[in-house]
Parts: C-alpha cells; sequence; structure tokens
C-alpha cells in the first residue's frame, strides 16, 4: 500500500511538532503518526522543543525523536535535526503549525522531500485579526496544507487562489478509546471540560453557567481538565469560582494524560470556547458516548450534526449553556441516546481511514507536483 506507486520502497513520513505537551496539535500528530504504520507507511515523530505528557502515548510502531530545542536561533538543535533528517531521508515532512518556520529553513538541504503544513489554527472565527502575514512568503515553499476547519480552508484557498488545489480540509480523528462509562454511580451530575487553561477556551463562560445551575437547584462535580497555558488566565478562573462559591463544587484537575477514568465517570461533556478549528475533545466525548455540550464554533457544529447528536449553542452565552447542561439533567433518556448516536456518527466521519484515505490523495499529488520554489535554488 504504497503512497507513491512509482516509488520502488516504503515511504517515509516525518511528522514534525513542537512538543508533547497536552494539547489538540500535539494530540493529532500522536494519532496520525500512530495510523501512518497501519496504512503502509513507515512513520517518525520529530519533537523540536520537548517531550511531554502525551509522550507515553507514541506507539513502538513509530520513530520518535526529540531535539530539545532552547530558542529560535539554536543551530546544535538545527544541524541535529538536519543530520538526522539527511540520514533518514524521508519522502514528506508533514510539519504542524509553527514547526513550518524551522521546516521550510532546513528543506533546502533535504533535496526532493515534500513539504506539507498543518494547520490547527484554533481561531478560526478570528483568522482576519491574525493574517499571519510570513505565510506571504513561506507559502512558495509548501507543497501542500491541510487544514482542520472548513473556515481556515476557505480563508487560505481565498488568500492564495493559485494554490487552491493545494489547500485541503482533513477533519481530525480521534484515538478509538474503549470506553466503559460508569456515569450510573455518580452521586451528583459530573461534567468535565476537556481544554487547555486559555482564553479562547473561554472556561469563565462555563463557571457563570455552573453557577447558574446551581442556583437552580441542581448538584454537580466539574473539573476543569487541561495545560495551564495562560498563568492569568488561570488566576481569573480561580478568582471567579472563590468569587461564585464553587469551590466544592469546580476541581481544577490540570494536565491529565490518562483520560479514561474521567470519561468513564463523566455524565457531560462540555466545551464552552469562543473559537475552534475541530477539538479532538469534543472527538474523545463522542467516543465515550458522552451526552456534549459545545459552543457553535469552528466545526463543532458539524461534529454534533448541528444539534442531532448534542447540544450547540452560542458562544460567551452563560444562560444558554445553563439551559443546555440543565435540559441533560432532566432528560436522561434523551442524554444518553444523543451520546450513543454520536460515537456512532464519529466512528463512521471522523475515524483514520477517513483521513487516511484523503491524505493518500494528498500524497499522490505531490508525486506527480513540480520542484517547489526551494528544490529549484
Amino acid at each position: 500500500m504504497k503512497a507513491f506507486p512509482s516509488l520502488n520502497k516504503q515511504v517515509k513520513v516525518v511528522q514534525m511538532v513542537d512538543s508533547l505537551d497536552l494539547g489538540g496539535t500535539e494530540r493529532m500528530s500522536v494519532n496520525i503518526s500512530n495510523a501512518l504504520p497501519d496504512y503502509g507507511f513507515e512513520s517518525h515523530l520529530l519533537v523540536t522543543r520537548r517531550l511531554g505528557g502525551l509522550a507515553s502515548f507514541v506507539q513502538e510502531k513509530v520513530n520518535l525523536k526529540a531535539f530539545n530545542k532552547k530558542s529560535k536561533l539554536d543551530l546544535v538543535a538545527f544541524w541535529g535535526m538536519l543530520r538526522y533528517l539527511r540520514k533518514l531521508e524521508p519522502d514528506i515532512l508533514h510539519v504542524h503549525q509553527t514547526s513550518i518556520f524551522w521546516a521550510i529553513l532546513l528543506k533546502p538541504f533535504l533535496p526532493g522531500i515534500k513539504l506539507i503544513w498543518h494547520d490547527h489554527f484554533g481561531q478560526s472565527e478570528m483568522l482576519e485579526a491574525y493574517p499571519r502575514k510570513e505565510m506571504d512568503w513561506m507559502m512558495p515553499y509548501v507543497d501542500s496544507v491541510i487544514t482542520v476547519n472548513d473556515l481556515i480552508n476557505s480563508y487560505w484557498k481565498v488568500r492564495f487562489p493559485d494554490r487552491a488545489g493545494d489547500i485541503f480540509y482533513l477533519p481530525n480523528f480521534p484515538e478509538f478509546l474503549e470506553v466503559q462509562r460508569k456515569s450510573a454511580q455518580n452521586v451528583s451530575v459530573k461534567i468535565i471540560n476537556i481544554a487547555n487553561i486559555r482564553r479562547q477556551k473561554d472556561q469563565l463562560t462555563l463557571l457563570d453557567a455552573l453557577d447558574i445551575v446551581r442556583r437552580r437547584g441542581y448538584d454537580f462535580e466539574a473539573f476543569l481538565i487541561g495545560e495551564y497555558v495562560e498563568a492569568d488566565w488561570l488566576e481569573l478562573i480561580q478568582k471567579r469560582i472563590a468569587e461564585l462559591g464553587l469551590e466544592k463544587a469546580v476541581q481544577l484537575a490540570g494536565p491529565v494524560t490518562q483520560l479514561i477514568p474521567f470519561l468513564e465517570t463523566a455524565d457531560i461533556g462540555v466545551l464552552s470556547s469562543e473559537s475552534e478549528g475541530l477539538p479532538v475533545a469534543l472527538l474523545e466525548y463522542g467516543m465515550a458516548s458522552l451526552p456534549t455540550v459545545s459552543t457553535d464554533v469552528g466545526q463543532c457544529g458539524q461534529v454534533l450534526g448541528h444539534g442531532k447528536y448534542g447540544w450547540v449553542i452560542p458562544p460567551r452565552s452563560p444562560v444558554s449553556l445553563a439551559d443546555a447542561l440543565e435540559e441533560i439533567i432532566l432528560n436522561p433518556k434523551l442524554a444518553d441516546a444523543k451520546g450513543i448516536e454520536l460515537k456512532a456518527y464519529i466512528r463512521k466521519n471522523y475515524g483514520p481511514e477517513n483521513f487516511m484515505e484523503e491524505y493518500r490523495e494528498i500524497l499522490s499529488r505531490l508525486e506527480s507536483k513540480p520542484r517547489s520554489k526551494l528544490e529549484a535554488i
């Protein structure tokens, strides 16, 4: 099963990512790397800066290498990566998000390599505010672009119309977790929010909604699970928890590598983000058959069937979120049915086989693609 039929060797794909901290970009780099060998590829995962909590999820069939880059001008790390890639001679360098900067610098020293940039930009509702002007000079050196939702895909196609045929939307896919829910044992409703602690994820709206739910007379436990990315946002969350008197009801769980225990015992999964791409956490809720509430941002509404498989609410609306949580609490049979339907929908539409089928098509296009600007230097 070769992506490049004319090659007389197994196609080597190197994923390149800054770290393996607990985030959506990092999870997808691991998920893709783990899936590639099952579809006939040789899989390598190059981590430029540091290993993190997701490193333990990289399977043995993937060749994992970290270079501990200290700064943007770390020449020792740069030459180490270059020696590694030259010796490996990969066919594809598939880089995630900000790793594109070093990939552009490495590419002239790697003749024949094809460069794919995977754009996971989470603030897809705010693309005009974050134009990423550096892509004006970097785009000619990128062979293909993969985006995580339709908004980002359309944005790049409009901005670079002559490259529209090289830009593709491929939905994220989750690790297919085997989760046996035990929510019937809960005394109070258990709510989980898997999202790193930063403004974009808007945990303050969730806290305000939880305060409304409590004042309506419902008992719950809520767990905020994620890396502490923005210290000032963490302080605001801690302050709001204290102001609302939610200390006993809300726990900051921090970064968690083993999500299954939380998914197994949860009653409701929530995303309160003000902007998103296609969050892996939402897919993980679905794989656990969790009744799910999400703001209508990025690709979230589509994943939830625009309300068919979950509850879709406007962003920055505590009352709407509280209403959705109350409806789930009052209608457990309906909620469980939607959770089961969500799992089936995700398995059918957001599995690795869907991603890999389209990925193979992208690689087939790259096989006949003329040399890029940097290759011609």
